[in-house]
């Protein structure tokens, strides 16, 4: 069974490898408005969806993996959105893909944070899907050459992050040489390979244990990824460490190097984001620079940090307003089967950057 999912996955590889020339970009991400688990049918695949032609063929070859591919999108603009909720740059514009923002194209460190998500979304996704049957393409990782290391042994049912990491690449990322000398295609390049490291990095070992009356006389172990949360979390310093970088020719190879002198070319590990452009400070509205600006954001006046209404309004002072919010509360379960609430009103105090 394993030798016949290698063989799909290789097929797949030769026949995408051949179409693909172009990092596709993250506009697939549009697919998070897709709420249905299941993909409808190959005649979703469309370009309406934010697929490209390759992307499309990809669809039309495994529609069976397209609700995974959906998810991943709404978990990789919910990460975002939650990662960069207190900050001037708040991932908002993410939602209005297919159609990207300036600061998504520009080549911002922003926008490598964008590709880093999407990828390391689609490889988790898709890895931790594999192990709970939804395709005959690919089941559970393979187990541990190594002997256990603990008073346990390995079985179960481990995230498959070979297939996961081998489909993201397909769907995500791909260039000929001719491409691969265009800056922001390299960039996005680097910045999919970072996020789909990151993922593949995170493997850790996860156990259960196995017993009479919850004893652990036998504990089988196997390789699991971790929480996508603490993927976006590391993303997100990623992010704040991001390498601001110029192309150069060395070899007749095309590489990235430091605009930073005293960086060294070895100072950029291959799970580091790169960018080619400084961001604007996201304080003013700036449509060529894709900026929205932060008037009328929320803001705490308590905090000194990016949330803090000194950071976030850029000088400009706050307003501050009490506004009632109606919401339901002292809700109570009755058996069998209604939740019954009461409808409470509170004011809070809420303050919105000038």
């Amino acid at each position: 069974m394993r030798m016949h999912h290698e063989q799909t996955l290789v097929t797949m590889m030769i026949v995408l490898t051949l179409c693909m020339d172009g990092v596709v970009g993250v506009k697939w991400l549009a697919l998070f408005r897709n709420t249905e688990k299941v993909w409808p049918s190959a005649k979703e695949c469309r370009k309406a969806n934010g697929l490209t032609a390759d992307q499309i063929k990809l669809c039309q070859q495994n529609v069976d993996l397209m609700g995974t591919v959906s998810i991943a999108s709404a978990q990789g603009v919910d990460a975002c959105q939650k990662q960069f909720f207190d900050r001037r740059w708040n991932c908002s514009t993410i939602a209005q893909v297919p159609t990207l923002t300036k600061e998504l194209k520009r080549g911002t460190r922003e926008q490598a944070f964008t590709y880093a998500i999407a990828s390391a979304s689609l490889t988790h996704s898709m890895a931790r899907a594999c192990s709970v049957g939804i395709t005959t393409k690919c089941s559970c990782g393979k187990l541990p050459h190594e002997a256990p290391t603990g008073d346990f042994k390995w079985g179960g049912c481990g995230d498959d992050v070979e297939f996961g990491l081998r489909f993201s690449e397909l769907f995500t990322a791909y260039h000929n040489d001719k491409m691969s000398k265009n800056k922001k295609t390299m960039m996005n390049s680097h910045n999919t390979a970072a996020g789909n490291k990151i993922v593949s990095d995170s493997l850790t070992t996860a156990c259960k244990c196995h017993g009479v009356s919850g004893s652990c006389s036998i504990k089988t172990c196997w390789k699991a990824l971790a929480d996508f949360g603490q993927i976006a979390e590391t993303l997100k310093n990623k992010y704040g460490t991001a390498i601001e970088v110029k192309s150069t020719r060395k070899h007749g190879v095309h590489k990235f190097v430091s605009v930073n002198k005293f960086q060294k070319i070895n100072t950029i590990p291959n799970d580091g984001l790169v960018y080619i452009k400084k961001s604007p400070d996201y304080c003013s509205l700036d449509r060529k620079l894709g900026s929205i600006g932060t008037k009328d954001r929320t803001c705490d006046p308590r905090s000194t940090g990016p949330g803090g209404c000194d950071i976030m309004c850029c000088g400009r002072g706050y307003e501050s307003n009490d506004v009632t919010i109606v919401e339901r509360c002292e809700c109570k379960y009755y058996w069998c089967c209604y939740v019954k609430c009461k409808t409470c009103s509170k004011t809070i105090r809420l303050h919105t950057c000038r």
